[in-house]
């Protein structure tokens, strides 16, 4: 398929995203480009502003496809913050590349969704309603629209222990804005919804794809309360693609995404790696890369 050509890689793949900006043994920005370049990748999103630059992304040969800029939506402040600290130089990084994928816009974690995610009832108690909702929708449409002014695309990503993680919480989504998904399977199993299912149901509004897989055993320990979603992703909760509940090449099959004309990246969120642990993470990732080359095939 056309599609395999558009396979991408994301720091956060690689231990490197805003839970571990600033660690003192991240793993080298340019041994990172040039580890994906060689497995095969076409391209990478960002990671946290000023990690990857335009020269070093040029350097490797991988095109910047995207750039994730976390919100706070329930806080008008801080979203000002963030568009500061996070927004804007993402968005410019993306112009000075060329464009070629969308700022990926989400709601930024809080302690109370942290507490909340994967577990129903404590999604309803804490999700957003009536006019904080409408804000948190005003506030996405701003954002995208200063994307777009900058002649970059915006999606907007549900995500784990975010006001936007639940099935329901991603319709609500789609009804009330006109922003495109990034469609997470990972992040779509752990917030309590079939991917299958719901990659269908959006297929129309999905602009930018995100693969990952979910171990079920963890998941579970979430659910009943015994495990923190935090505990549980530092313990591996996003496993190798194909070891876990979610039937990625079924997803990948959908009729609804055969024209899907996106980048599609591979996402093994990661917590505590080190640069030490480059290359066991690169034998994982040749075979997640592997597996969904298989899959297109």
């Amino acid at each position: 398929m056309e599609r395999s050509t558009r396979l991408a890689s994301a720091p956060v793949t690689w231990g490197v995203w805003e839970r571990t900006e600033g660690g003192a043994d991240l793993i080298p920005a340019a041994r990172l480009l040039e580890t994906v370049s060689g497995l095969g990748f076409q391209g990478i999103e960002l990671g946290p502003p000023n990690y990857l630059s335009p020269e070093a992304l040029a350097a490797a040969g991988l095109d910047l496809v995207g750039g994730f800029a976390p919100l706070h939506l329930a806080d008008g402040d801080a979203f000002r913050q963030d568009v500061a600290d996070w927004l804007d130089p993402i968005a410019e990084t993306l112009a000075a590349t060329g464009a070629r994928g969308p700022v990926v816009l989400a709601d930024a974690e809080t302690p109370e969704r942290i507490a909340a995610s994967a577990r129903p009832a404590e999604q309803r108690r804490t999700a957003l309603r009536g006019d904080a909702l409408k804000r948190a929708f005003e506030l996405v449409q701003e954002a995208a629209e200063r994307c777009r002014s900058k002649g970059v695309g915006a999606v907007f990503h549900h995500h784990t222990a975010t006001h936007f993680e639940s099935p329901e919480e991603i319709a609500a989504f789609v009804e009330g804005t006109d922003v495109p998904l990034c469609f997470d399977t990972g992040h779509c199993a752990v917030g309590g919804g079939d991917p299958l299912e719901l990659a269908r149901e959006f297929a129309a509004r999905i602009g930018h794809l995100h693969l990952k897989d979910v171990d079920p055993v963890l998941l579970e320990r979430v659910r009943s309360g015994e495990l923190s979603v935090e505990a549980a992703w530092d313990g591996g909760l996003f496993c190798p693609i194909g070891e876990g509940m979610v039937d990625i090449p079924a997803v990948l099959a959908l009729p609804e995404l055969q024209d899907f004309a996106g980048w599609i990246v591979l996402e093994q969120d990661r917590v505590s790696v080190r640069a030490s642990d480059l290359d066991s993470v690169a034998r994982v990732e040749a075979a997640n890369l592997r597996y969904v080359q298989e899959a297109l095939s």
